[in-house]
């Protein structure tokens, strides 16, 4: 049950992944595209306080990542070995995210409000899945 669940988490972070680049494809080669993200982000920019929303995720997946990796450093004896690894896939998505938040912008990035996002729920996710394999993944239990 455990590794249907760590497939189906894998293929949702792959699909969340793959969609931002998707968006960020079309945005690029399809003029339509492109005009009708402009449009959307606009009327999302008038109703809501976007860049206070992105800082705020981002500060919310950087503690979780570091609590996560904290909570593993202290009990790294009692895990299995296949929780460093998600540790480690973790924590780099964590940084990619910190670093397309802040370094991208919607000029660099047509699709940088759409694909935001769908990058932080990824890392949701992965936080999710690793957290859960923490739980499970105890001394001589599978």
């Amino acid at each position: 049950m455990k590794k249907i669940l760590y497939i189906i988490a894998d293929l949702l972070i792959a699909a969340l992944l793959a969609g931002a680049y998707v968006i960020q494809y079309f945005a690029k080669r399809k003029l339509g595209m492109n005009r009708w993200i402009v449009f959307k982000i606009s009327k999302v920019k008038e109703a809501l306080p976007v860049d206070m929303l992105r800082y705020l995720a981002v500060a919310a997946v950087l503690i979780l990542a570091v609590l996560l990796v904290i909570v593993y450093v202290k009990r790294r004896k009692t895990y299995q070995k296949i929780v460093f690894p998600m540790v480690i896939m973790t924590v780099l998505l964590a940084v990619f995210y910190l670093i397309f938040t802040l370094y991208f912008s919607q000029e660099i990035i047509r699709s940088y409000y759409l694909a935001l996002p769908l990058i932080g729920l990824a890392n949701v996710v992965q936080l999710l899945k690793t957290f859960a394999a923490m739980k499970w993944c105890r001394g001589g239990q599978s």
